[in-house]
C-alpha cells in the first residue's frame, strides 16, 4: 500500500474489552480472517499495539482496506450490555489516539502524501447505506456505531494543525 494511495484514517472501537489475544482469535476464528483489523489498537490504559506497518493492508472496513489507515481502541460498548454502543473511552485513549493519528499522518506525509484529499473518519461514516441521498451516513442510517462517538467532528481541524505546524517548521529550517 502507498502513502499516496490513502485516503482514509479511519478510527475504530473494539466493541469489547478483551485483550489482544482475545481481538486476534477473534478476528481468525470467528471472522475467519488470516490478517489484523487494525494497523494500531489503543489499550484502556492508553499504551498502544502496534500490530502492522502502515504501508500493509489490513481487514478495517471491506471495501476500503487499501486506502486506509486503521486504528482502534479497546471499548465502545457498554461493559455490562456489549450490543449498546457507547464511548468508553478515557483520557488515556483520547491522548493516544491522537498521537496515533499524528503518527499516520506523518508516515503520509514523508511518504509522499500531501493530504488534502485525506479525511479521518469513523468506521461508521464509511457505511454503504446512505438512504436519503444528501451525501452523509447520517445516524438512522449506520449499519454500525464503531467507534461509538463522532470521528468527523472530534478530528476536524488535526489535519489542518499537522500542516499548518509542517509550515511553520519549514519556515524556520
Amino acid at each position: 500500500m502507498k502513502a499516496k494511495d490513502i485516503k482514509y484514517i479511519v478510527i475504530h472501537c473494539t466493541a469489547g474489552f478483551g485483550e489482544l489475544s482475545s481481538i486476534k482469535s477473534y478476528w481468525k476464528d470467528v471472522l475467519g480472517w488470516r490478517g489484523y483489523g487494525y494497523h494500531r489498537i489503543v489499550r484502556v490504559n492508553g499504551k498502544t499495539h502496534k500490530l502492522k506497518p502502515f504501508d500493509r493492508v489490513v481487514n478495517g472496513v471491506k471495501g476500503f482496506n487499501d486506502k486506509s489507515i486503521n486504528i482502534s481502541y479497546i471499548g465502545g460498548v457498554d461493559s455490562k450490555n456489549y450490543k449498546k454502543a457507547i464511548d468508553t473511552r478515557n483520557g488515556f485513549q483520547k491522548d493516544s489516539l491522537i498521537k496515533n493519528i499524528k503518527e499516520a499522518l506523518e508516515w503520509l506525509y514523508v511518504n509522499g502524501n500531501d493530504l488534502s484529499d485525506v479525511r479521518i473518519l469513523g468506521h461508521r461514516d464509511l457505511s454503504s447505506h446512505d438512504l436519503n441521498g444528501n451525501g452523509v451516513i447520517d445516524s438512522n442510517e449506520r449499519s454500525k456505531e464503531c467507534p461509538s462517538f463522532d470521528a468527523i467532528d472530534e478530528y476536524k481541524n488535526i489535519i489542518e494543525t499537522f500542516l499548518e505546524n509542517k509550515r511553520i517548521t519549514n519556515i524556520k529550517e
